[in-house]
């Protein structure tokens, strides 16, 4: 099955892919997760391959020290996109800050290293969509049992209806003004957020959501470990067999 772009979505020359590689995995011990093994090489590798015949531009945003690791990860998959890998910053919102600044293409695809199970043809439909709504991105259902309110101190500040509560995944895409406006904003007024979309839905863009798998689990906990180590090693004892 071919992943390339279809003649409704963006063309790969109108598009740059902002990869978010910094994170410290915490969570996971302090293992970052751009460097673990999945499928004969790193999580790194596998999202610019994943991106790659979608977008001719790649940014990549890891932690400082693994700069020069990276540009050696790149370049074995590079292909014909062109790769720039940066330092990201103290935060989500700061690392996808400077990946932007160093984008120059009328869109952006934002995706992250820690989401190796999404389905390829899950940026085409997100290419296509971007055309006409400036951000769009991801959601699942989310079946719930109780009711959903939001508290803060203790008290009870909204109720939520459960038929409209979603979780939202990455990737996104973007039309880069509109995301460069919102960092803008964000900028000028103090504004932190969590997410992407959340800072997109705070400077007032209209946020498009498009279903999503709930197979497309982001890497966090040690327990998400289990399948990628299943997946290298049965890259390994393949190679094992082709070399013996």
């Amino acid at each position: 099955m071919s992943h390339a772009p279809s003649n409704d979505s963006c063309a790969r020359p109108d598009v740059t892919a902002l990869i978010l590689a910094a994170g410290s995995g915490t969570r996971l011990g302090g293992i970052a997760k751009a460097t673990l093994d999945y499928k004969g090489g790193s999580l790194l590798q596998h999202a610019i391959t994943l991106v790659a015949p979608f977008v001719r531009n790649i940014v990549v945003g890891v932690r400082p020290e693994d700069v020069s690791w990276a540009v050696d990860q790149c370049h074995e998959v590079a292909g014909d996109c062109e790769i720039r890998c940066i330092a990201g910053g103290a935060s989500r919102q700061d690392s996808l800050k400077r990946l932007l600044e160093a984008s120059h293409t009328e869109y952006v695809l934002v995706h992250e290293v820690a989401r190796p199970w999404v389905e390829p043809d899950v940026f085409r439909q997100l290419l296509v969509a971007v055309r006409d709504c400036s951000a769009v991105a991801l959601y699942t259902p989310l079946p719930v049992r109780d009711s959903l309110v939001l508290m803060k101190e203790g008290l009870l500040q909204q109720s939520l209806p459960r038929a409209d509560v979603v979780s939202v995944q990455t990737p996104h895409a973007y039309l880069r003004s509109a995301l460069q406006r919102a960092y803008d904003l964000a900028e000028q007024n103090g504004w932190n957020e969590e997410s992407t979309i959340a800072l997109m839905d705070r400077a007032k863009h209209r946020v498009r959501l498009i279903e999503g798998s709930s197979q497309n689990v982001k890497v966090t906990y040690p327990e998400d470990l289990t399948p990628l180590r299943m997946m290298a090693d049965v890259a390994i004892s393949r190679k094992t067999h082709a070399s013996g």
